[in-house]
């Protein structure tokens, strides 16, 4: 059945589709005052009719619907009018098939629920004022480098990731973040939070490497008096803290097996324990994952729940490392230099030329971590005006050392000269990058999502690369 709430054919389109009348009443009542043009349906069949021949600029669809899902249906629209911008509102299930359809560019936006009115009206206005044919686009009329909620680049990769950020914060569905130690996954965490219609409510981070299985566990859930030996109080755990704002799990890998099965309940049914109780709290944050190690060896392993997994990386961000942002390496050591020498009242306002060379031919195997640390140790150590080639290079064998004894696989060591004089056979970049995906897709039976997670990169990176074969 079709209803509306406004003639004029002039505003924007929003297109509502639910086989609960309930549920399409009440996102009438949510969103009747914004200015568009609201049209439902109880049915995907007569919903894609109506796409036949009119262009929906906004879609929100339910996931779970007896002639096809949501997924489904937003496919067959995204093929009519590609331009359209589609949500999918789901409880929470089926984490895999919407993680696949928002990788591949399928979905949108995903909105759990129940929703907040608040919040899907912020949604609904994000998706009208940022429409997609500009997304693409977006990265290429930035002239100059950008601050990005504190991350340094001018990168064209970068400033495209910065735009997926953007797009990823305002759905509420679960992010996973893949990189490298030193990368910048907490930044890209509290980006996301900065970027989302929560952003005032609290953004807290937690280390799960660095906690005991115990620990860890009365860390994010609280426990209460008496509930174990030293527990003299009650004390609110982290995702009761967290409130309706982000909770950002980082190492994720590192958790238990026992855990994994308490967390995997948690983010299933959106509702935990505290220790020493059966008491059932709800919690509505957004929770954000990370891992610097191959989280997909771990699921192969089978020593991280691969349902777990599919829950939490519902959208993957897949951070770059420092030697692949191109001109980003000098540009971040310069935005260093300039910040620690105010910050230590030093003099310091250039890196020599024999310096540039250094910093450019290193691989710096600790990302943007390791090169703000270095930056800020040659500020606090000496005095001048430049930074010198002896300068870095006493700093880089200090640190290499340090990195070799407590970070470094035996196997990988650092050199400040990358170049070989073994005979080596060269194969276009392309060619490669082609061989590792098929063979990666092979191996997982076509799972594409499965195939990134083994690489470690995002799933539309996979789409968008085969694209171009």
């Amino acid at each position: 059945m079709l209803k509306t709430n406004k003639s004029d054919n002039a505003l924007p389109i929003l297109l509502l589709i639910d086989d609960d009348s309930e549920i399409l009443t009440a996102l009438n009542r949510a969103l009747h005052k914004l200015p568009i043009n609201i049209i439902s349906f109880s049915s995907a069949i007569d919903a894609l009719h109506y796409c036949e021949l009119t262009c929906p600029d906004v879609v929100i669809s339910d996931q779970h619907m007896p002639e096809m899902d949501g997924c489904e249906l937003l496919e067959k629209i995204k093929k009519r009018w590609p331009n359209s911008q589609r949500i999918i509102l789901s409880a929470y299930q089926d984490f895999q098939k919407i993680s696949a359809a928002f990788n591949s560019g399928v979905v949108e936006r995903f909105i759990c629920k129940p929703w907040d009115n608040k919040e899907i009206k912020f949604i609904i206005e994000k998706s009208l004022t940022s429409p997609k044919q500009h997304k693409s686009n977006e990265h290429n009329i930035i002239a100059a480098p950008v601050n990005f909620h504190g991350i340094i680049s001018g990168d064209d990769t970068m400033l495209e990731l910065f735009s997926n950020i953007k797009h990823a914060a305002t759905t509420n569905a679960p992010i996973f973040i893949t990189g490298e130690t030193g990368t910048g996954k907490e930044l890209v965490a509290h980006a996301c939070h900065q970027e989302s219609f929560h952003n005032e409510q609290p953004f807290i981070a937690v280390n799960c490497a660095n906690f005991s299985e115990h620990l860890i566990e009365s860390q994010l859930f609280g426990h209460i008096k008496g509930s174990f030996t030293g527990a003299v109080a009650n004390q609110e755990g982290l995702f009761a803290a967290a409130k309706k704002g982000t909770l950002f799990l980082d190492e994720i890998n590192t958790l238990s097996p026992s855990l994994q099965a308490k967390l995997l309940r948690v983010v299933q049914e959106r509702e935990f324990c505290p220790i020493g109780t059966h008491k059932l709290q709800k919690f509505h944050a957004q929770i954000i994952s990370a891992s610097s190690k191959s989280i997909g060896n771990s699921v192969a392993s089978g020593q991280f729940r691969e349902d777990l997994y599919y829950r939490l990386n519902v959208i993957t961000i897949a951070l770059p490392t420092l030697r692949d942002r191109g001109a980003d390496l000098l540009l971040i050591a310069r935005y260093f230099l300039k910040k620690f020498s105010k910050l230590e009242r030093k003099n310091f306002s250039k890196l020599s030329r024999d310096t540039i060379k250094i910093i450019c031919s290193y691989d710096w195997p600790g990302n943007v971590r390791q090169l703000e640390n270095i930056i800020h140790g040659m500020v606090i150590l000496n005095t001048g005006t430049e930074i010198t080639a002896e300068m870095i290079i006493k700093s880089l064998s200090t640190t290499v050392q340090g990195y070799l004894q407590t970070e470094q696989p035996a196997n990988i060591t650092p050199a400040l000269n990358p170049v070989s004089t073994n005979k080596i056979t060269i194969q276009p970049l392309w060619q490669v990058e082609k061989e590792a995906i098929e063979s990666a897709i092979t191996y997982c039976q076509g799972n594409i999502p499965q195939a990134a997670a083994l690489l470690e990169v995002s799933p539309s990176t996979i789409y968008r690369k085969k694209q171009h074969w």
